[in-house]
């Protein structure tokens, strides 16, 4: 098995989003560039309980789901070295200071900028 994904070299990327339009496109976007997804999941509690179940990659994280702030999740995924990409309709600024170096795109994201950041983060 590689050092990322499947043992057919997929990474896995979990997509923690409550819209789920916004999920519907970053499905499409992630899967037509070869990613496993795992997800969607639209609250804290269940993208917390995929993460104990699930092997992951890197992470999409939302950071406001359903009214509620992922700071937990980002916690967890510091925790446990995961790679995570906020994606947000929030300034950095406006984000707990602890995050603001985190990566972070804004929405409507860009679909390059994306890809970007998860090639950055996979190949650490």
């Amino acid at each position: 098995m590689s050092a990322h994904g499947t043992g057919d070299g997929r990474a896995r990327i979990l997509v923690a989003e409550d819209e789920f339009l916004v999920y519907l496109a970053l499905e499409d976007e992630l899967r037509a560039k070869g990613y496993d997804i795992v997800g969607p999941f639209g609250s804290l509690d269940a993208t917390r309980a995929a993460l104990k179940q699930e092997r992951v990659d890197l992470v999409l994280l939302d950071i406001n789901m359903g009214g509620h702030m992922a700071w937990p999740i980002a916690d967890e995924l510091i925790a446990r070295n995961i790679p995570f990409i906020f994606l947000s309709g929030y300034a950095a600024d406006t984000l707990p200071e602890r995050y603001r170096a985190m990566p972070r795109l804004a929405k409507p994201y860009d679909p390059q900028m994306l890809q970007g950041e998860i090639r950055r983060l996979l190949a650490r």
